[in-house]
């Protein structure tokens, strides 16, 4: 009876060990940014943010959730390395430059966070595992005055030079 209930207790303390959430304290993070500058051809703004996770104890897998503009936005995993990205895109017209700011939370941040929501809290108070910043130069929309327009007015100039300079020479 008694080696059946120091198993029971192994078991136990092994499903806690494992059931429990990956936490990761004191993270560093390589953060790499890109938002697409030409909106030319494309109707929506793509802000991808690719980061790489270290963690004081090593630990891999740690699931993420972000927070952007308070939209809550997946974080993926790459399966070969500990590398995330999250993404997202924003209309053509509703996209600014400047900063935008992700909020990065493991399973304990997201749970304090996602309560404050339904509670009606504060969101200040929910600290985020880490942060990325995204600048976005803004977007390139094309030139200011389009070459058509530059062709007529030199094509108009040029006429009236010439039509300027046979009016003095029949005079």
């Amino acid at each position: 009876m008694a080696a059946m209930r120091s198993v029971v207790a192994a078991l136990l303390l092994v499903c806690v060990g494992h059931c429990h959430g990956k936490t990761c304290d004191n993270p560093e993070v390589t953060p790499k940014v890109y938002t697409t500058t030409d909106g030319l051809i494309v109707a929506n703004i793509a802000f991808i943010a690719e980061f790489h996770l270290r963690c004081r104890e090593n630990v891999q897998n740690v699931p993420l959730y972000a927070d952007v503009k308070g939209k809550i936005v997946p974080v993926i995993k790459s399966t070969e390395t500990n590398d995330y990205q999250v993404s997202w895109t924003e209309e053509l017209n509703k996209a600014h430059s400047g900063d935008y700011l992700i909020r990065v939370y493991d399973e304990e941040g997201y749970g304090a966070l996602r309560k404050a929501q339904r509670t009606g809290e504060s969101l200040q108070g929910v600290t985020p595992l880490f942060t990325i910043n995204v600048n976005h130069p803004g977007t390139y929309l094309g030139p200011w005055i389009q070459s058509e327009f530059v062709a007529g007015l030199a094509a108009a100039l040029l006429w009236y030079f010439a039509y300027s300079a046979k009016a003095k020479l029949q005079a």
